[in-house]
């Protein structure tokens, strides 16, 4: 069956791309999670015009998302969270709750930009990764320290 992927997919593609997947794989699971779309000339149409609004509305913007990754390069902020005693997070750290971090440091990041693979769920220090396209992307530290009560 061909369809549509509308999100990059790791082991299958990257938006916009054309594949062939098992039936079943496709009613199940691509298609009633929004990751894909079934194949028809028309939407293969109207998905790389999407595709090009995004890429001139990134080359746009293309100064100011560099200034961006220059000011978290190096960058490390720290956030503090309720936890057992040997490290683990009662509730976990998500993309909305660094997107707030960084903007109390005056960086605005939109939280579907940060590359975080499950949210953060033990203390110390973790790299987190902000992708844009495949041309720009940089990361910087997440210290999560322990609440004292």
């Amino acid at each position: 069956m061909k369809v549509i992927l509308t999100k990059d997919i790791e082991s299958l593609g990257n938006e916009g791309d054309v594949i062939s997947v098992k039936p079943g794989f496709a009613r199940n699971f691509l298609l009633p999670k929004g990751l894909a779309i079934n194949f028809s000339s028309n939407q293969l149409t109207k998905i790389e015009n999407q595709l090009k609004q995004q890429e001139h509305k990134i080359e746009r913007e293309k100064e100011s998302l560099s200034d961006i990754l220059n000011q978290i390069s190096g960058l490390e902020v720290s956030i503090k969270a309720k936890s057992e005693d040997n490290e683990r997070l009662f509730g976990s750290v998500t993309k909305a709750d660094i997107e707030q971090l960084l903007l109390e440091h005056n960086i605005q990041i939109d939280k579907k930009y940060i590359d975080l693979k499950s949210p953060l769920k033990t203390l110390g220090l973790h790299e987190v990764g902000v992708k844009f396209n495949s041309e720009l992307s940089g990361s910087f530290k997440v210290n999560i320290e322990k609440e004292e009560d």
